[in-house]
């Protein structure tokens, strides 16, 4: 078992030798080592819980459980505001810690492609055990099309963002990291006619209106419309057909 205490920096934040460094990388392989088996990430610190959504807290595996007994005692206030779909959203605070952890500098690729592989797993979780009407889909459709596109998954991650529009028209972030990627696989008025319809719904998207400028297009043109109501949304919406090619041709600067 790796040690972990052989990861705390020396001196200013600095390792003394590679065998040090080395070390690091092997204590970041072993708080991933469960991610792609989509289980609770080791170790979880304060600084990490202080970056997810405040209801990780309440959440079960966070130091409570699912019965009565066991349950936070703020977990009511969450069931009111988001539903049923609260007792399986450890999945998704789970996922958030692990890809938080992927983004070190020291972590090798394939614990990176480990730990989206295994942030799918519990976005999965979440989508099969919540209600339809779950407040949380669409952003968590909306990640996993993200992690699709980073693994090269174009036409799952059309899907996944079509299927966050379905649940929410107005959800701007499904429109926008699908054209982002439409628009650097060269598919440039298909993206531009994807932000058009997210700002009709989203007229107040700042990231929509700065893409549609950079795809040559003017945001006082879109006219806006009401959302449509949930008798006339089809969360089975058929996804974007024409995907691109997995590789962008053009870099572009858009607001994350």
């Amino acid at each position: 078992m790796t040690d972990l205490l052989a990861c705390r920096p020396r001196g200013r934040g600095r390792c003394r030798s590679a065998a040090a460094a080395a070390a690091i990388g092997a204590c970041a392989a072993a708080l991933f080592a469960s991610a792609a088996g989509a289980m609770k990430p080791d170790f979880i610190t304060e600084s990490e819980m202080a970056l997810i959504p405040a209801y990780c807290r309440d959440a079960n595996t966070f130091g409570y459980g699912g019965t009565a007994d066991t349950m936070s005692p703020n977990a009511p206030k969450w069931v009111a505001m988001m539903g049923k779909g609260f007792w399986s959203i450890h999945h998704y605070c789970w996922a958030l810690i692990n890809l938080m952890r992927a983004q070190g500098p020291l972590v090798s690729p394939m614990v990176k492609q480990n730990a989206r592989e295994g942030a799918l797993g519990d976005l999965g979780y979440v989508i099969e055990h919540s209600p339809s009407d779950f407040v949380l889909l669409p952003e968590i459709f909306t990640k996993m099309g993200q992690l699709q596109l980073e693994l090269k998954r174009p036409l799952e991650a059309g899907m996944s963002f079509s299927r966050a529009r379905a649940q929410k028209p107005d959800y701007w972030p499904a429109y926008f990291h699908w054209a982002v990627y439409l628009q650097r696989a060269g598919q440039k008025g298909k993206a531009r006619q994807l932000v058009e319809t997210g700002l009709a719904y989203s007229p107040d998207s700042k990231p929509l209106r700065q893409l549609l400028v950079e795809l040559g297009g003017d945001p006082k043109t879109v006219v806006p419309k009401p959302v449509p109501t949930d008798s006339n949304v089809d969360p089975a919406a058929p996804p974007d057909t024409d995907v691109p090619p997995d590789k962008p041709r053009a870099k572009t600067s858009t607001a994350n």
